[in-house]
């Protein structure tokens, strides 16, 4: 949900997205290619790709209060998900309690 969040809000072109539809395309087959001789290193590069989840998702709200990124307004899709209520509600919004 978080990366459908992200799409809404960055809305990228379909020159930003070819490279990625293929990447993952590449990633795919290499994968697939990568369980098949080794599970364990298939698990590990999964490992690493969290791990890389973690560190964006922390360096995102620090970004955020640095001013780097634009605090926005929430969109729809992140408003509905997580029952956020509708105004004003932005990226970092101190108001809203976990």
């Amino acid at each position: 949900m978080h990366l459908m969040t992200f799409l809404e809000l960055s809305q990228p072109k379909w020159t930003e997205r070819a490279p990625v539809i293929a990447m993952q395309g590449v990633f795919f087959n290499a994968y697939f290619a990568a369980y098949l001789l080794s599970p364990k290193l298939a698990h590990r590069i999964v490992g690493y790709l969290e791990e890389e989840a973690v560190n964006s998702y922390t360096e995102f709200p620090n970004d955020l209060e640095k001013g780097i990124v634009e605090n926005q307004p929430a969109s729809a899709i992140a408003i509905d998900y997580w029952r956020l209520p509708p105004n004003p509600t932005s990226l970092r919004d101190r108001n809203i309690t976990p």
